[in-house]
């Protein structure tokens, strides 16, 4: 037993002392359940959805989904996006803490520094995802805290009919408790946690349900967390840099006057912070650490933060005929980072600092980030009633968005590592600003043919407008100032078809297509035109065929689906002269397979297994700088990642039940981004295996989990950190090591 192990036993065994694990189970009496269960048949429980707008059981829901419910995730210890993507067939997260994280659903990335994000985000009703030049759609992806969630549900494969821009291979949907008026409720959570030769982190959780007559009730949650860094730098004497924090909270106002109106008035605002990237400097290729393992080397702090607030009304009412929803939602997010960008600017502008001054200093160079964005959404929503013999929905929709990015260089003092705000030369920088304007019409229309038999199809039109301007300053910006304006109008359509075989078991085929908005480009017009003004929509059509059911009366529930998806138009950033400019180059393919098994062989066993096959890979050549050619593989796609699990539940005495769990899952290898060197790195596939154990009563539950408890150092992902691409240092993005953890949760 190593010495950093023993250190992590330690810490951990004194913070048995002092606190205790995990999870928030919906309240119920334990140890009745336990006794009556050894009577009743085991089985899968069955789980609602709201996949296509309405309530629907997700083996009747044509299209490959996940759902995971919140009770589940709070057990797990399972606050974060990092913490359960690896648990979802086809679902990556690209980048772990610091300031960005796109997620990836069946392949379709061009990598960690794509254009716009191919996974659509919602909250409830409310969409997140922000579009446009500056809209940083994939890397501000939102993280919300899983406290008190109903469910989060993962929708593969394209959804643009439904939920329009962005959904271009899929949508990850948060799904919040509403408040209930009928009676009283709080739960509260407490947890503690150390890495193994790292840093200790916290958790704290909290919820209030207020009825405030028999119509109206109010909820209300708060969290803190502290995540534990792991990530040391020599050169500064500074270890675990990359600690980071989430605080925030949501608030959830519900007024039914009559039976057919209800009124949610909802509010929600997360800052996370961070002082670093979880990131090693490794060599190229060999992957080796450059410096030591877990280790870094920059001349000043990364730091930076993301405020979330999120605002939203929805109007339900039941009209004797129909069902009217109306959405409207207002969503912000501001954003600082600060990069130590010294290995990619400094051997550029050192030269010309030394030229001006006269003399030659190594200076290091930072670059802050501050970015941000806010819109207003309005969705109308009329459907009909359930059960009839054509089921219907139609809807508009209207998004007014504003973006802004700012980036100022300045140099950083190599001896002092200070960063010289008032230098005497500017180094530079840009302004960055757009406007988003889009308006949309859907509809689609369910056709019950025969009692055993649906026929299925929607589509949707979107319009947008945009306007693009840029205004540069200092030796590397210029005193370039210049606009763009774009206008573009999108077709998207899907279609299905569902057949029961029996009661139990479905098989579905479907066809849908999904896109990404083009816009103007961030780059001075040429007048040769070489550089386009303007990049157009990306779109992808997906064909998809799977197979649901419920077997041996309910204990085996199994799900397999297989889907082609044709990628056109990719957006790829390339360069022109030095220039570098968003185009439509290249085609691309996904095909593959996806599958999840649930069992239930006996009262309180449950058993997991699921995973994907993605071949997701080039169909034409790229522009040159990009450097891809068909039949390469996208970046940081897997071909396989399977996750096993199984938890098994049991009465003690009295009012006690004990618990354990165990989840096993495996990535394999992926390519790195495409690099204009030629060569290409290959991310070394890995395993993650996570364990809990706990007691649990009707209102108090006690956990103790160990999450990665092989301590696996396991790479997310690869970037060059210089201009030199494949033949420089690489970044690489790790997940967090063996942790220790506890908590205890209670309900009331």
């Amino acid at each position: 037993m190593n010495s950093s192990t023993r250190r992590g036993l330690v810490t951990c065994a004194s913070t048995l002392a002092l606190a205790a694990t995990v999870s928030l189970a919906a309240p119920r009496a334990r140890a009745e359940a336990a006794e009556a269960a050894a009577e009743a048949p085991a089985t899968v429980a069955e789980v609602i959805v709201t996949a296509e707008k309405r309530g629907e059981k997700t083996l009747d829901v044509p299209m490959s989904l996940t759902a995971l419910g919140g009770a589940d995730l709070v057990r797990s210890a399972s606050f974060r996006l990092e913490d359960f993507v690896a648990t979802v067939p086809g679902l990556q997260m690209v980048g772990v803490g610091g300031f960005g994280s796109q997620l990836v659903i069946r392949g379709l990335t061009t990598g960690t520094l794509s254009v716009n994000s191919s996974v659509a985000t919602y909250i409830d009703e409310t969409p997140y995802t922000a579009n446009g030049t500056v809209g940083l759609s994939d890397f501000v992806t939102p993280n919300i805290d899983t406290f008190d969630l109903q469910r989060v549900e993962v929708l593969r494969g394209p959804q643009g009919t439904l939920y329009g821009a962005n959904a271009l291979g899929g949508l990850l949907k948060y799904v919040t408790n509403a408040p209930d008026p009928t009676h009283f409720a709080a739960a509260a959570e407490a947890g503690i946690n150390t890495v193994d030769g790292g840093g200790s982190g916290h958790d704290l959780h909290g919820m209030v349900n207020l009825p405030l007559g028999d119509r109206l009730a109010l909820r209300m949650v708060g969290y803190s967390n502290d995540a534990p860094g792991f990530i040391n730098d020599p050169s500064r004497g500074l270890k675990d840099i990359n600690t980071a924090s989430t605080r925030g909270g949501r608030l959830s106002l519900l007024f039914k006057p009559t039976d057919s109106l209800s009124l949610r008035l909802s509010a929600a605002l997360q800052r996370r912070a961070f002082d670093d990237a979880a990131a090693e400097t490794v060599q190229p290729f060999t992957l080796q650490p450059t410096i030591a393992p877990l280790a870094k080397s920059t001349l000043i702090g990364n730091p930076g933060h993301v405020d979330n607030a999120i605002y939203n009304l929805t109007v339900d009412y039941a009209l004797s005929w129909a069902r009217l929803v109306s959405s409207t939602s207002y969503t912000r997010y501001d954003s600082v980072l600060q990069s130590d960008a010294s290995s990619l600017y400094s051997p550029i502008l050192n030269p010309i600092f030394a030229a001006i001054l006269g003399t030659y200093v190594p200076y290091g160079l930072a670059l802050p980030q501050p970015a941000g964005n806010h819109q207003v959404t309005q969705e109308l929503r009329l459907s009909s009633l359930p059960d009839q013999p054509l089921e219907w929905q139609l809807g508009a929709y209207y998004a007014d968005q504003k973006g802004r990015l700012d980036q100022f260089t300045y140099p950083i003092d190599p001896t002092s590592r200070q960063i010289l705000y008032n230098f005497p030369i500017s180094s530079g920088g840009f302004y960055f600003r757009n406007s988003y304007r889009e308006t949309a019409v859907f509809a689609d229309a369910d056709w019950h043919v025969t009692p055993t038999f649906d026929l299925a199809a929607g589509g949707r039109y979107s319009h947008n407008d945009q306007s693009f301007h840029e205004a540069g300053f200092g030796l590397l910006g210029g005193t370039a100032v210049f606009g763009a304006p774009s206008s573009e109008g999108v077709f998207t359509f899907s279609t299905d078809a569902r057949w029961h075989l029996r009661p139990s078991v479905m098989v579905y085929a479907r066809v849908a297509e999904g896109f990404v908005p083009g816009g103007p480009n961030a780059v001075i017009p040429t007048a040769d035109n070489t550089v386009p003004v303007v990049f157009h929509s990306s779109t992808t059509l997906n064909y998809e065929t799977g197979v649901k059911a419920s077997l041996d009366h309910g204990r085996i529930v199994a799900e397999v689906s297989a889907f082609d998806i044709e990628w056109r138009k990719i957006q790829l950033s390339a360069a022109f002269g030095g220039e570098s400019a968003v185009v439509n180059g290249g085609e691309a393919r996904s095909t593959g397979l996806e599958w999840n098994l649930g069992w239930r062989p006996l009262a309180g066993l449950n058993l997991d297994v699921n995973g994907a096959y993605t071949d997701a890979h080039l169909t034409s050549d790229t522009p040159a700088s990009v450097n891809g050619h068909s039949g390469d593989r996208l970046p940081v796609v897997p071909r396989l990642s399977t996750s096993v699990s199984a938890d098994y539940e049991r009465h003690l005495a009295g009012p006690w039940s004990g618990f354990v769990g165990v989840n096993w899952r495996t990535t394999g290898s992926r390519y790195a981004d495409f690099d204009f060197t030629g060569g290409r790195q290959i991310t070394p596939a890995y395993s993650l295996t996570d364990l809990k154990a706990g007691l649990a009563t009707d209102r108090w539950t006690l956990t103790a989990f160990v999450k990665n408890a092989g301590n696996t150092l396991a790479i997310n992902s690869l970037s060059s950190n210089t201009l030199a691409g494949g033949f420089g240092p690489q970044s690489a993005t790790l997940y967090q090591p063996r942790t220790f953890g506890l908590s205890l949760a209670a309900n009331w």
